[in-house]
Formats: C-alpha cells, sequence, structure tokens
C-alpha cells in the first residue's frame, strides 16, 4: 500500500513543469518516490512523453537513486530490472551513481542523462 510523503512544494516546482499531471510525493515500504503522470523527456532527440517514479532511496549502495518508466525506450542503455510499485509494473535501466545528497530535479536530470546520447526507440 502507498501512501503520500509530505515534502515542499518547491521541491516538485521544478518536475511539475516537465510533466502532465499532478506530481506527488509518495513512500511505498522502505521507497521515498516521486510520481510524475505524463513525463516529457527526449530519447535520442526524440520527444517521448509517459509516467514516471523516481526513486528518492534504492537500497543499493552503487544504485543508490532509480527511475522507473511505464516502457522501456530503448536508448541503447541496459533494460535490467522491472518493478511492481504503486499498484503497477515500471522498468528501469543500469545507470549508477546519481546519488540522493542533491535536490530531485538534479536527480531526475542526471538519470534522463542516460538518454541524452541514445537513439530513439
Amino acid at each position: 500500500m502507498s501512501a503520500v510523503v509530505e515534502v515542499s512544494d518547491t521541491e516538485l516546482r521544478p518536475i511539475a513543469a516537465i510533466c502532465e499531471g499532478e506530481v506527488s510525493f509518495r513512500a511505498e515500504g522502505w521507497r521515498r518516490l516521486i510520481f510524475m503522470p505524463g513525463l516529457r523527456f527526449l530519447v535520442g532527440g526524440v520527444q517521448r512523453k509517459m509516467d514516471a517514479l523516481l526513486c528518492l532511496n534504492h537500497d543499493n549502495p552503487t544504485y543508490p537513486t532509480k527511475l522507473y518508466l511505464a516502457e522501456q525506450v530503448g536508448g541503447g542503455v541496459n533494460w535490467n530490472e522491472t518493478a511492481y510499485l504503486l499498484s503497477r509494473s515500471w522498468h528501469t535501466f543500469s545507470w549508477k551513481d546519481v546519488h540522493p545528497n542533491q535536490s530531485p530535479i538534479e536527480i531526475l536530470a542526471a538519470h534522463l542523462a542516460a538518454f541524452n546520447k541514445a537513439s530513439a526507440a
């Protein structure tokens, strides 16, 4: 069961600017998540839009944060995990060393950087 986590709107506002729905903090088990409906981002220069989750405290020291997407977008990254969170399945890729000691928008930008030089799916 997920719960909404109370956090300042100032941390969500920059992320909300690139999403189509209401961005919110959530918790599920030990995970602190940001739910991002209709996140807009580029993959190899092609605009994509889909729901996404940003995990701010993944339990692996090499991968201390994780970005989960509603679908795999290709892009030459290593798609290595499917997770069931907030009552649905999500895909994630191997992109390490994005540390949680940054703002949520900086964490998101670091994960999305994996797609900057990628080819579109």
